[in-house]
């Protein structure tokens, strides 16, 4: 016995419509081509699946019985189809996320949080770390996908740009910065500065952007990651500088923040393994999160009341 799908298609059809014309029409096929399918089908079972009878078509018992199993045969199809549509939609994957402390927090993490509102029922493990961590866990394929300042070219992953990162000095009271619309290493001459610790891509610039003007930065303390100098800042001690993608505009209230002469830009990127067959979910978020608007520093007064002559900022340089 050898049944076609066409034939099981035929007769289901046939079923549900109650007429070879209704059929016919439902599967955009003549009737006599309908009629050829179920004598087919006939012809392979070895039963009669419709008795014909006053020019009325009516399923014999043993059709009632076939229709029961190719019930069973679609909805079994459905769940395969089903299946595929949540597969495609990246609902049944799971996506390893390391990003660094910087960025684990504001933009970033609220653009990841919509991607797995979109996409009900993937499976969204996010951790952060170190840096230089987070490449050997990519290149060596323990996670999926990293986000991060970009490394040079490096083996086993591949590399996306999502955005430019401006350096701004970040302080609490207007007197440490002189007014303007951006500040100098001049303007920070013996001026305290919270540095972020080595280790990172944010010292080494600082460094060079001090030094290139031949001024030597007054650093009163040294701490691990952005947050904690904000903090430290916004208790009034000095200066710091980060990046502002690490300051979120719900934390800017009460501080100034305004960026470097020359502006220090670097960028923010994503990272994924280097594989033969990709994690398609980690390549839908990393395309996501392309999109994101780039942050920006709209109010260097962090929403304080200044008079005009104290700072005017020009719209955010950030292309």
């Amino acid at each position: 016995m050898v049944l076609k799908l066409r034939q099981i298609e035929a007769f289901r059809s046939v079923m549900r419509e109650g007429s070879m014309v209704r059929a016919s029409s439902a599967m955009a096929i003549t009737q006599p081509a309908i009629s050829y399918l179920i004598s087919g089908l006939e012809k392979e079972v070895g039963f009669e699946l419709f008795s014909r009878r006053g020019g009325k078509l009516t399923p014999t018992p043993e059709a009632l019985q076939l229709m029961a199993e190719v019930n069973r045969l679609y909805d079994g199809l459905d769940g395969i189809k089903a299946a595929a549509q949540q597969i495609a939609n990246h609902e049944r994957a799971t996506v390893r996320v390391l990003l660094t402390q910087a960025l684990a927090s504001g933009r970033i993490m609220n653009a990841i949080g919509q991607f797995a509102v979109a996409h009900p029922g993937l499976k969204l493990d996010v951790d952060v770390d170190h840096r230089l961590t987070i490449m050997h866990r990519i290149s060596s394929a323990q996670a999926d996908l990293g986000i991060l300042s970009l490394p040079p070219v490096m083996e086993g992953a591949i590399a996306t740009k999502l955005f430019d990162s401006e350096l701004l000095c970040v302080a609490s009271a207007p007197g440490f910065l002189h007014g303007g619309v951006n500040v100098s290493p001049a303007d920070l001459d013996g001026i305290p500065v919270v540095g972020i610790k080595p280790g990172g891509v944010i010292r080494p610039m600082v460094e060079n952007w001090f030094a290139t003007a031949g001024v030597s930065p007054k650093f009163v303390i040294e701490v691990g990651d952005a947050g904690a100098a904000i903090e430290l800042v916004r208790a009034g001690l000095g200066v710091t500088i980060v990046t502002s993608i690490s300051l979120p505009e719900h934390q800017r209230a009460g501080l100034i923040t305004l960026p470097l002469d020359p502006i220090q830009n670097f960028e923010i990127g994503a990272i994924v393994p280097l594989m033969q067959h990709p994690n398609r979910a980690a390549q839908a978020l990393v395309e996501s999160l392309r999109v994101m608007k780039p942050p920006r520093n709209p109010d260097p007064c962090g929403g304080r009341e200044f008079q005009p002559t104290e700072f005017l900022r020009e719209e955010d340089k950030i292309q």
